[in-house]
């Protein structure tokens, strides 16, 4: 059945990473890295079922080499990020027209963008058809990449000064900031922020710190934090391809009169579903691999077993439950019934006292009102009286007794 799934991975020289390996992978086509000079081959080329280019309107007639090389020569050979690499699984009902046609509607939400897609669909007939796509970091016009104006983000550090206050400063202006009298603050192994003069004070060192960087964040142009913009972006494209795959499973089952299946790139959590996820299997294709697929089939097949477990122990616990609070309820409405005909009983034997009407006392059933009912308060006061009588005479029949002094230590 139809899964969902999508990974999205930077490729940029910091990573160890290169646009140009990374099409040669994807397209299994031979590629030169000019930057490097490296020759770029990949075997089982066979598992690629179809490949191409997606292109902005108005861009470059660029083959992959072209178009790869000089993404990376727009960088400068720096270590920004040059592209993005998406892996995203085709449903298995769609035939190969349909999951082509849902690689090529993925692509054009970029395209749009003004960004390059080199793309490839995976199909080594193992029932894991895949498509990797993979978009350039910067936009694409008639004459080139194109680098924006000002600067796309900027770290920022926390600082503080000598009395503790807490200051946001941008990396650009640190060197004045430092000469101000502010300091970067840094994690500490004990979980504290401190600044190194704080941490001298209190003996620590650069050895008690969890890392050498110092606490930033890195913001975009328009001040959002870097890392929100790519979340909102990842969660966008994510939900994207949800839709993407919907709209072709839909109307292929409308053509077949089929039952419409659907994927859902929300979590189990966000998606309200109390149940422990599954493992993902992957790629079976080495020995190895399929060790590990052992692995995590039998870890699987655990999970399944211990949530069977589970919903049986919830399904007694509630039988149980169940059975105790109406055998509860069956002895508490016996012992209401038969306080009453006791009541009912002890108001009748009265000489000159009215019967307990049926129902009376039902709002105090819970309440344990004496030995024995009464019809009302008069009666209430009859009994006491009664019972003072009784105790006056067992007092008067009883010898009094003299009271003798207690013995103790040093008597």
């Amino acid at each position: 059945m139809a899964i969902y799934h999508l990974t999205a991975r930077g490729v940029s020289p910091a990573r160890g990473s290169s646009a140009v390996k990374t099409s040669a992978y994807i397209s299994g086509q031979a590629l030169v890295d000019e930057r490097t000079g490296e020759a770029c081959r990949y075997a089982r080329a066979e598992r690629v079922a179809a490949s191409g280019l997606a292109m902005p309107e108005g861009a470059p007639a660029w083959d992959r080499q072209r178009l790869w090389n000089e993404a990376a020569a727009a960088h400068g050979g720096g270590t920004e990020l040059v592209g993005k690499t998406y892996e995203l699984a085709l449903p298995r009902e769609l035939d190969a027209a349909a999951r082509m046609a849902c690689v090529a509607d993925f692509c054009a939400d970029f395209t749009a963008r003004g960004r390059a897609c080199d793309w490839a669909v995976h199909d080594a007939g193992d029932g894991n058809p895949h498509a990797h796509v993979l978009v350039s970091a910067l936009a694409l016009g008639p004459d080139g990449f194109e680098r924006p104006a000002g600067k796309k983000s900027t770290k920022v550090y926390m600082c503080r000064d000598a009395s503790g206050g807490e200051f946001a400063v941008p990396a650009g202006e640190w060197k004045a900031a430092k000469a101000d009298g502010l300091e970067k603050v840094y994690n500490f192994k004990d979980g504290r922020r401190l600044t190194m003069s704080q941490a001298r004070a209190e003996g620590l060192g650069t050895a008690d710190r969890r890392s050498k960087s110092p606490v930033a964040v890195t913001a975009s142009a328009d001040g959002t934090p870097a890392f929100d913009a790519e979340r909102a972006e990842l969660v966008r494209v994510r939900a994207m391809w949800a839709g993407i795959a919907n709209r072709h499973l839909a109307a292929l089952a409308e053509a077949t009169g089929s039952r419409p299946v659907a994927i859902d790139h929300r979590s189990n959590e966000a998606r309200g579903l109390d149940e422990v996820p599954h493992i993902h299997v992957g790629r079976s294709a080495s020995p190895e691999r399929r060790a590990r697929n052992r692995a995590i089939d039998a870890a699987n097949r655990a999970i399944a077993d211990a949530k069977g477990r589970i919903a049986r122990i919830a399904g007694a616990a509630r039988a149980w439950w169940s059975r105790k609070t109406d055998a509860l309820t069956k002895r508490r409405k016996g012992f209401i019934a038969g306080h009453r005909a006791r009541a009912m009983a002890a108001a009748a034997a009265r000489p000159g006292r009215k019967p307990v009407p049926h129902g009376w006392g039902d709002g105090f059933a819970d309440q344990d009102v004496g030995p024995v009912g009464y019809a009302g308060f008069d009666d209430l006061l009859a009994y006491r009286a009664d019972e003072g009588s009784a105790v006056n005479s067992r007092n008067a029949a009883e010898p009094t007794r003299k009271s003798r002094p207690r013995r103790g230590r040093g008597r």
